[in-house]
């Protein structure tokens, strides 16, 4: 698959859920505790934390939101797409299901939909965070500062997911089920490819998908923040400049990569 295509999506993932990050390729395996390194806005795994001997014996607890909702979102521009309702006649004896067809005008654009997606995330990351910042410290050859570490999984019931390779890329897709209309937030919506021409990558999946990942980091902050693992923001690709009297602290912190990266 080619890197801009990878690149493309990633980004627009990014752009738009600000805290999160797309899993590449869509369906990868991935778990609470997977560390790895960032390329751009792309998570590349290295392991698990249990196969770090100083954090085999730590237990991660977690905690599941139930509430499911959805998720929808394309490249700012190069995208359309409509719904076409079931047709109330049949064509040559032959039911019209409903619809849904899509248009791209750019290469590199990108289409975003799932379904039933439930939150999970690490419940005690903030003394993992401590545990990763202590091991850093004593050797940071067994936990390099550039890591990452997955704290957060969005569990979709289904997803479909288009990225245009070509400027004129057209697919569509209809309902199995006998419908009136395609409904995006609907988890149990079930698609036949209807049509496509030209390029383009496309995930039409149904349950087990993970398609988008929180992660934390060790960064880089001025005196007046505190030391702490925490989630990837908009800094952490940088290096940080340090205060008027050239002093920091590190913290593990929510990660979010820098606007640069975000471009699509």
């Amino acid at each position: 698959m080619s890197t801009s295509v990878a690149k493309a999506y990633a980004n627009t993932v990014r752009k738009n859920q600000k805290v999160l990050y797309a899993v590449w390729e869509p369906g990868l395996p991935v778990e609470l505790g997977d560390y790895g390194t960032m390329k751009g806005n792309i998570f590349e795994p290295l392991g698990n934390i249990r196969e770090i001997e100083a954090l085999k014996d730590f237990k991660i607890t977690t905690r599941l939101d139930p509430t499911q909702d959805e998720k929808t979102f394309t490249s700012q521009k190069g995208v359309e797409y409509k719904l076409i309702p079931k047709a109330s006649a049949s064509v040559q004896g032959v039911p019209v299901n409903a619809s849904i067809e899509f248009k791209f005008s750019e290469e590199n654009a990108v289409f975003f939909n799932a379904a039933g997606c439930v939150f999970e995330m690490i419940e005690n990351k903030h003394q993992l965070g401590q545990k990763i910042l202590e091991i850093f410290r004593d050797d940071d050859t067994v936990w390099n500062r550039d890591f990452v570490l997955v704290t957060a999984l969005v569990h979709a019931k289904r997803a479909l997911i288009l990225v245009s390779t070509s400027s004129d890329f057209a697919i569509g897709f209809e309902a199995k089920a006998e419908i009136p209309a395609i409904n995006l937030a609907s988890a149990s919506l079930d698609l036949n490819l209807k049509f496509q021409n030209s390029s383009g990558y496309k995930v039409n999946a149904e349950e087990g998908l993970i398609p988008l990942i929180g992660l934390g980091k060790i960064q880089r902050k001025t005196i007046f923040h505190s030391n702490e693992f925490g989630a990837l923001d908009a800094s952490s690709h940088k290096s940080a400049a340090p205060s008027g009297k050239g002093e920091y602290v590190l913290e593990f912190d929510d990660y979010t990569s820098n606007k640069e990266a975000g471009k699509d």
